[in-house]
């Protein structure tokens, strides 16, 4: 099992904990702004990043060969489809 690792000491997380305790509920703006820019960061990492994905991993042995191809990404009208289905 994979560990992960500690950010209690993170400098983003200082920053979201000051956020919180300093901006929403202690009412002091800086914080408050700076928070939004962190959240903010976070939510377009998460969502515009790029996700990896394994189809498989094997070894090739001498004669073999391997093909890469490049898949569309799906429209948005492909993906609501998709999710009606």
């Amino acid at each position: 099992m994979a560990r992960r690792r500690s950010s209690f000491l993170s400098p983003f997380a200082i920053a979201r904990r000051n956020a919180i305790y300093k901006g929403l509920l202690g009412g002091e703006r800086t914080w408050l702004v700076l928070g939004g820019a962190v959240w903010a960061g976070r939510f377009l990492k998460k969502t515009l990043g790029k996700n990896e994905q394994f189809v498989t991993i094997e070894k090739l042995l001498p004669g073999q060969w391997m093909s890469l191809e490049a898949i569309k990404a799906p429209t948005r009208k492909q993906k609501r489809q998709a999710r009606k289905a």
